[in-house]
């Protein structure tokens, strides 16, 4: 879809949803469905986007995008840091091959980001995607804002799955896979984890209808319009509260339904 995309209705739509000097913005969703534009190519214009939020964090900010490659899981392509694409839109890409930026060591399911926290929140990590030591726990630690451009994060809201991992959720549990690391001129096989869902307990999600509910009766969903599309964006920590705090009353609140098959089997 065709739009006018300026700096400026960027920069207006960006700064109304939470982004502001020194924070630490989790992006994720789609630009495109926001709009684009026959004056701008594809470069120009995730190049605007990434000015626009980059001016508003200034030099202590953080972006981060997920760089998931889950087309990697159960096989035996080698995954590297430097050269294993994101599977996770352009933007994520284009900030993947940022000068400076740094990514998760995990070959399915890892975060990039580039500003002042990069190293912390995506270097030295556990190899997990969700749980203690992972970039979702810095990004928390650091009270980050989660930013969906063109998507209602109810959609994507990964950070759901930090929530789950930490609160044991009975139908979910951690896999461990084996896979090739490129490192340098070698490859070598590396432990790495994953939160799954059992495969006999026939869940039924009801794509966080139920959390956002819960999360927009106790603090602020931000949205603002973006050319012909829309952003959101929220702070993580608060998220987090009232997930945790509804899971805490009911641990399947994520499902529409409690399952139908329990106790669990691998």
């Amino acid at each position: 879809m065709l739009a006018d995309i300026s700096y400026e209705s960027l920069k207006q739509a960006y700064s109304s949803v939470g982004i502001t000097e020194g924070k630490v913005v989790y992006v994720t969703g789609d630009i495109t469905k926001v709009g684009i534009s026959l004056s701008l190519s594809k470069f120009e214009l995730l190049n605007l986007h990434l000015k626009v939020i980059m001016d508003l964090i200034g030099p202590e900010g953080t972006i981060v995008v997920p760089t998931h490659s889950f087309s990697l899981c159960n096989t035996n392509i080698p995954f590297s840091l430097k050269n294993t694409p994101s599977e996770t839109g352009a933007f994520s890409e284009f900030i993947r091959n940022q000068t400076g930026s740094i990514r998760q060591l995990h070959p399915f399911s890892s975060r990039t980001a580039i500003g002042k926290e990069a190293s912390y929140i995506c270097e030295n990590t556990a190899p997990h995607s969700y749980g203690m030591h992972t970039p979702f726990s810095r990004m928390l630690e650091l009270n980050s804002i989660f930013i969906s451009v063109g998507i209602h994060p109810k959609q994507i809201v990964s950070l759901v799955h930090q929530c789950e991992s930490d609160m044991n959720v009975p139908y979910r549990y951690t896999k461990e896979f084996i896979h090739p690391i490129e490192t340098g001129q070698h490859t070598e096989m590396k432990a790495f984890y994953h939160l799954v869902t059992y495969l006999n307990c026939n869940i039924k999600r009801d794509k966080n209808v139920k959390i956002f509910e819960n999360f927009e009766k106790q603090f602020k969903l931000n949205h603002s319009k973006m050319c012909h599309g829309s952003v959101w964006g929220f702070n993580m920590r608060e998220f987090y509260k009232a997930t945790t705090e509804l899971m805490r009353d009911d641990i399947y609140s994520w499902l529409a339904e409690p399952p139908d098959s329990r106790p669990y089997q691998v």
